[in-house]
């Protein structure tokens, strides 16, 4: 009897670590634009397909933070990332099998959608192993690792919603506006981006990284970080983003209370990045209400997984 509770409370640590691997937390800001592209490229025109939409970009997602981690292991370990591959709590060759799979599956779902959105899950794939794996390693140098994250997490994600919504409709014209709008969300991201290198810069320096602080300083980038975010949400009140306007009124006095901190304060960072995140997340609710289900899963999982696991307290 001893035995088998061994044995199944292995099993669940196992699908637990395989789980986290997932980035469950990361996902949250793929599928945040997904959604109001969904939305805007026909959502509000009662079109559905949003689930499938979600599953495909996860698994393209899951594909990218898979190759990051593979190939940045000693970075992780060295800025102290509780990641189950940096931990050592799955082997090097399972997390190259979900990549491979995820990578797979998306690209399946998207095939078996339309040749736009292949061609857009593809250049996402691309993107994502130029990102993480050498030769480019874009990820390692400022200004690509910053153009990266705004055309990858923002522009190219949001055209992808707008793009998988508006193929399923028969009498519509595509609107060039969306491109406004998702280099609105583009923009965005690279601010938020810029802000989550500050913690790293002490492990980046030993893993002879040139990120935008190690580059500029860490106060320059914060400067810019916070001035991309007041563009954003200007972005948004122009182009009729409601969700990204609030977000930016909502967050950016935890961006500023970070940035006019007398010391830099990777605690007063990360709660701004973290505000700055559920709130558009749950913002876009408003649009695909059903949304709000998956969030509250994947916070209680990464919650409960980060307490009795890694005995930490996270999110």
């Amino acid at each position: 009897m001893i035995y088998r509770g061994e044995k199944l409370k292995k099993i669940v640590k196992t699908i637990a670590d395989t789980i986290a691997f997932f980035r469950p937390l990361l996902l949250i800001p793929i599928w945040t634009p997904a959604i109001m592209g969904f939305w805007n490229g026909g959502g509000k025109k009662g079109i559905t397909g949003e689930w499938e939409l979600m599953l495909m970009v996860t698994y393209l997602g899951v594909g990218i933070y898979g190759l990051n981690q593979i190939f940045d292991v000693e970075g992780d370990r060295l800025n102290k990332k509780n990641l189950p591959l940096a931990l050592g709590f799955i082997s090097k060759n399972l997390a190259k099998t979900i990549t491979y799979c995820a990578f797979v599956g998306a690209l399946i779902m998207a095939i078996e959608t339309n040749i736009n959105t292949l061609i857009l899950i593809f250049a996402g794939m691309l993107l994502g192993i130029a990102y993480s794996v050498p030769p480019l390693r874009l990820k390692d140098r400022a200004i690509p690792a910053l153009i990266s994250n705004g055309l990858g997490h923002g522009m190219l994600i949001y055209i992808l919603g707008y793009s998988y919504a508006f193929s399923q409709q028969t009498q519509s014209e595509w609107s060039w506006f969306a491109l406004f709008k998702a280099f609105a969300y583009g923009i965005a991201f690279s601010a938020v981006y810029l802000f989550t290198t500050i913690p790293d810069i002490e492990g980046d320096k030993k893993t002879d990284k040139h990120t935008m602080p190690i580059l500029i300083g860490e106060r320059k980038t914060m400067a810019l970080g916070i001035v991309g975010v007041f563009i954003a949400g200007a972005a948004g009140l122009i182009f009729r983003e409601p969700a990204l306007f609030l977000t930016a009124v909502i967050s950016i006095p935890f961006y500023w209370s970070a940035v006019a901190a007398p010391e830099i304060e990777p605690r007063l960072i990360l709660r701004a990045n973290k505000v700055a995140v559920i709130t558009l997340a749950l913002l876009s609710c408003f649009y695909v209400q059903k949304f709000i289900i998956l969030i509250i899963l994947t916070v209680a999982f990464s919650a409960i997984y980060n307490r009795v696991r890694l005995n930490v307290k996270y999110p």
